[in-house]
C-alpha cells in the first residue's frame, strides 16, 4: 500500500513503493494540498525506481520557494541519484528527521 500520511504540519511520511506505477497519485495528492511539507521522510518506503527519483525532483520544482528536507532516503534511491548525477540536489538532513 502506497500512502502519504501527514506526521506534523511540516512533516509528511511516504510509504509503499515509489515506482512508476505509483507515482502518479502520489504527486496528485502532493499538490492537492494547500501547504507543502518542509519535511519528506522515506524511512518507509519499500522499493523505488526512477519514476520515485523523478518525484523527488517534481517536489523541489514545485517548492522551490521553500527549502524541501529528505530524510531517511533508502540506499536505493541514493544510488539511483548518484548514477543519474542528481544527488547533490536531494538535500538529505538527518536532524530534522528526529
Amino acid at each position: 500500500m502506497n500512502q502519504i500520511t501527514f506526521e506534523a504540519a511540516n512533516t509528511w511520511r511516504l510509504t509503499g513503493e515509489l515506482t512508476f506505477v505509483t507515482v502518479g497519485a502520489l504527486l496528485d495528492e502532493f499538490t492537492q494540498r494547500a501547504v507543502p511539507p518542509k519535511v519528506v521522510d522515506l524511512g518507509n518506503v519499500t522499493r523505488t525506481d526512477s519514476a520515485g527519483l523523478a518525484l523527488l525532483i517534481e517536489l523541489l520544482k514545485q517548492t522551490k520557494d521553500a527549502p524541501l528536507t529528505f530524510c531517511n532516503m533508502p540506499a536505493q534511491m541514493l544510488n539511483l541519484a548518484t548514477v543519474s548525477g542528481v544527488q547533490d540536489l536531494l538535500v538529505v538532513n538527518y536532524k530534522d528527521c528526529l
